[in-house]
C-alpha cells in the first residue's frame, strides 16, 4: 500500500495515501479482482492529510493514478505559488553573476545554484 494520489474530495482535489484494503463486517476483504478494471470491485481506505479516511473503489483509485502520469510514467506536479526562498553559501553573488563574452558583452550567468524554494502545490501536498 502507500500509493499517493490526488483525488476529488469535497470542493476539489486533495492529496491522499492508500493505507489498506477495506474489509466487510465479517472480516473478509470487500470486492474481487477482475482483469477488466471497470469490473474490479475491490475497495481501499485512503488517508488524507487531515487524518480522515474514506473508502474508494479500486477503479476510482486507478483512474486517478493513471490521470496523473504521461505515457512514459512520468508524474507532473503543478505549483500554486512560491511562498518563501533562501540562499546558501554556494549561491552566486550579484558581483559574480556575469561573464564577459569574447565580443566584450556582459551576460548574466543562468543558474539557480545555491537557492532553495518553498512552494505550495495545487494538489494540496504539504509545502516543502
Amino acid at each position: 500500500m502507500g500509493a499517493e494520489l490526488s483525488i476529488n474530495r469535497g470542493d476539489g482535489e486533495i492529496r491522499g495515501r492508500v493505507v489498506k484494503r477495506a474489509r466487510g463486517n465479517n472480516g473478509e476483504f470487500i470486492g474481487r479482482l477482475h482483469n477488466n478494471p471497470l469490473m474490479d470491485s475491490r475497495e481501499y481506505w485512503i488517508e488524507f492529510p487531515d487524518g480522515d479516511e474514506e473508502k474508494y473503489a479500486a477503479n476510482v483509485i486507478a483512474e486517478n493514478l493513471y490521470s496523473q502520469v504521461d505515457p512514459e510514467g512520468r508524474q507532473y506536479a503543478v505549483m500554486k505559488e512560491i511562498v518563501d526562498h533562501r540562499s546558501n553559501a554556494t549561491a552566486i553573488s550579484k558581483d559574480d553573476g556575469f561573464v564577459i563574452s569574447l565580443g566584450g558583452n556582459r551576460t548574466a550567468k543562468r543558474t539557480t545554484r545555491g537557492w532553495e524554494l518553498c512552494v505550495e502545490w495545487k494538489d494540496g501536498r504539504p509545502i516543502g
